[in-house]
């Protein structure tokens, strides 16, 4: 889902959303010749295993390039399958004789699959990250390897705070992001719905905001987002 709204904050058109869906979605098909005991692993994996994990990207060209179930599998797709896990700064895996650049639809795949892996449990990751811890170690870390441009897209679609974010706000109400701020300089400052007021009691008919609402006495925003919190706390 993210790769397509990605592609489609970038203009593609409808064949184009639907290669790029279609890679999306069987980006990672070579995991399934991979061994499970590695693929569902929890923890690190070992130098070997790691190698082996490595694999499935060439595996996932090689299974798409043997699907005969569709009558045309675009060649865009096996790229995706190929290069989702290559870097912007030419390392990553698999290695290439002839180092190059991954295609714009491998780059969306890599910045879609890398914010859906750290926001979500995993086999390896028990405490998935915060969206918006994952959206800043995307755009701060260029060690990390994704197109800064595109993420950079994907928090102007997303926001800085993500639908769903729960928010304490500095009147020590308690809210949920419910749509990103339509204006780009207003990423911050974000729709959300107040669900606990000042006092900690659940609001018998939530109210909807914009955070970027501004107080007419003193010109400065009437409410501020002070921290993320989880669901459980």
């Amino acid at each position: 889902i993210f790769s397509v709204v990605l592609g489609q904050k970038l203009g593609l058109g409808k064949l184009e959303l639907y290669q790029l869906g279609l890679g999306a979605l069987f980006h990672d098909l070579g995991k399934m010749r991979v061994d499970p005991a590695i693929t569902n692993k929890p923890g690190a994996l070992t130098d070997e295993e790691f190698r082996q994990m490595q694999q499935h990207t060439t595996e996932g060209l090689l299974a798409l390039f043997d699907m005969h179930g569709f009558s045309e599998v675009p060649f865009r797709a096996m790229l995706m399958a190929y290069e989702h896990h290559m870097k912007i700064d030419l390392t990553g895996y698999p290695e290439n004789r002839r180092p190059r650049d991954p295609t714009l639809f491998s780059r969306i795949v890599a910045v879609a699959d890398g914010f859906d892996a750290a926001t979500s449990q995993r086999s390896y990751q028990s405490v998935p990250w915060r969206p918006e811890e994952a959206l800043k170690e995307m755009r701060d870390n260029p060690r990390r390897g994704y197109d800064p441009l595109l993420v950079k897209a994907l928090i102007n679609v997303t926001g800085i705070f993500p639908v769903g974010t729960l928010v304490i706000l500095d009147t020590y109400e308690m809210a949920v992001v419910t749509a990103p701020n339509p204006e780009p300089t207003r990423l911050n400052q974000p729709i959300v719905k107040i669900i606990y007021d000042e006092n900690g009691v659940p609001m018998a008919e939530p109210v909807t905001v914009n955070l970027a609402e501004v107080d007419p006495a003193t010109g400065r925003p009437k409410r501020n987002v002070i921290k993320t919190t989880r669901p459980e706390k």
